[in-house]
């Protein structure tokens, strides 16, 4: 049996923002989408792109100057989500109780899809569970 072959990383041929720009305007039109959806939508197409402005990077060793274009910071954006992701944690450590904890997740019925959707932050909202407040913040 031989070794795997390595091989370098390569970039994909199509990203998530190049299937939004090539369908996302036609699929927009024929579904009825939740203004959020097409917020995330918009945002993923125009992340690092002249939509969202730039800024200059200089190199500090050699003074190389290039533009770099702004991120969107979306957590649902595939370039930007690992340091939201980052982030994200981060601001959770600062949550945690000396002790130890299980990690539960369950499901509610789908006929709640529709109340969910429009109420997320009381819904979905974790921090009334722990101080058992009821209302939110």
């Amino acid at each position: 049996m031989s070794a795997p072959i390595s091989r370098p990383f390569s970039k994909p041929q199509f990203e998530v923002a190049d299937i939004f720009r090539l369908f996302g305007e036609e699929y927009r039109k024929n579904h009825r989408l939740p203004l959020s959806t097409i917020r995330i939508m918009w945002e993923i197409e125009h992340c690092r792109t002249s939509e969202l402005g730039g800024h200059l990077r200089q190199c500090d060793e050699c003074d190389h100057r290039h533009n770099e274009y702004n991120s969107c910071c979306n957590r649902h954006c595939p370039k930007c989500q690992a340091l939201a992701k980052a982030r994200w944690l981060e601001a959770r450590k600062t949550e945690l109780l000396p002790v130890g904890y299980f990690h539960n997740v369950f499901t509610i019925p789908h006929e709640f899809n529709p109340l969910v959707l429009r109420n997320k932050k009381v819904v979905l909202d974790n921090r009334h569970f722990l101080t058992g407040n009821d209302s939110s913040p």
